[in-house]
């Protein structure tokens, strides 16, 4: 199965049964002033499939277990979502945004790297969206695709996740943005984390926004939290040598109290996984400064690196290797134990689901 961009937009209304790929029937809930009955598609029309996680083609992974329904969800590139009972076979693709056609989003053609984030009792749907049409002027000269971070919200966490504020942009149309995560403080304030991609500025950098209670506006402006060049080990790309190019953040905090963030980052020939922590003892430890550790966490052509806690509690990280599997190009979910309890992740062994 060749990897292809699932960019769908449905206007149906999704009711998942994890596991079974039988629909439901639910209410829109009663903040919308129109009943609409949303029933569980998947994003062609055509039937579900249920994949062994090793021969699962998907790009940039993202798992959360809900205990509610004892279930794994999982989206990636594509914008879709999958789940499952054991994280050995998973059922989809189900499509699981409702998206008004009055913003630009709704006319996406691609959607990349999705993460799914609860706060305050809500579900958010964060994602990087293809602006259509639109071009910005890349480091080189050359015209780049426009791409912005767009959160979405939802009661429930299959959906369906639909626009916050329709007249309001978390970032300049201009600024290409891609990879966004989400991280909810110690005083319960929201964070989105994002890429400003490398090849619009020659060297890529992370950034960070406060969020107002809703998370669906920014307060105040981004700020960048460090740049690819001062990775000690990350490289500029191949194609070109004026590029430094970061994408795939994810925050997370040890059991010891320590800040750290996972990324992507090329070393030599090959994508990696890295980790940066941070050194501010005094202030608001999100504004750093961040320390990339001497060398890369994984290496082998892989990226899109999260965590996630699995039924019994363990901490599970999750990412994709690229990966040639029967003649054919594919991104492979990879699961590897993970140990917070120290200072700093440690990775201890390959998930054995």
């Amino acid at each position: 199965m060749i990897r292809r961009v699932l960019a769908y937009m449905s206007v149906a209304v999704v009711a998942m049964s994890c596991g079974s790929g039988n629909g439901t029937e639910q209410k829109d809930n009663a903040q919308q002033s129109k009943a609409v009955e949303w029933k569980l598609t998947t994003p062609d029309g055509s039937p579900e499939r249920t994949v062994a996680i090793d021969t699962m083609d998907l790009r940039n992974p993202f798992v959360r277990f809900d205990r509610k329904s004892n279930c794994y969800y999982m989206v990636g590139d594509g914008g879709s979502m999958w789940s499952s009972k054991d994280m050995r076979v998973w059922n989809g693709p189900y499509d699981v945004l409702d998206i008004d056609t009055a913003v630009w989003y709704s006319r996406a053609l691609s959607v990349v790297a999705p993460e799914i984030h609860k706060h305050n009792d809500r579900y958010y749907y964060l994602a990087s969206f293809e602006r259509n049409g639109e071009v910005v002027a890349g480091i080189d000269g050359s015209n780049i695709t426009g791409r912005s971070c767009v959160a979405l919200v939802a009661d429930d966490i299959t959906g369906p996740y639909r626009v916050i504020d329709k007249e309001s942009e978390l970032l300049e149309p201009a600024e290409v943005a891609t990879h966004p995560t989400f991280f909810t403080d110690e005083l319960n304030a929201g964070y989105m984390i994002y890429t400003h991609a490398g090849e619009q500025t020659g060297d890529g950098s992370f950034k960070i926004i406060r969020f107002t209670d809703d998370n669906g506006r920014r307060m105040g402006e981004a700020f960048e939290m460090f740049k690819a060049s001062e990775i000690g080990w990350a490289q500029k790309t191949d194609n070109t040598q004026a590029l430094h190019t970061v994408e795939a953040p994810y925050l997370f905090v040890t059991d010891g109290g320590e800040g750290g963030m996972l990324f992507t980052a090329r070393k030599g020939d090959e994508s990696t996984i890295g980790v940066a922590y941070t050194t501010n003892e005094f202030g608001h430890w999100l504004n750093g400064p961040w320390v990339a550790e001497q060398e890369p966490l994984v290496k082998g052509n892989v990226g899109g690196a999260s965590l996630f806690t699995d039924y019994d509690g363990t901490r599970v990280m999750v990412f994709h290797k690229d990966t040639l599997l029967n003649g054919k190009h594919m991104s492979l979910p990879c699961f590897m134990k993970v140990d917070t309890e120290l200072e700093k992740l440690k990775i201890k062994e390959y998930y054995n689901f």
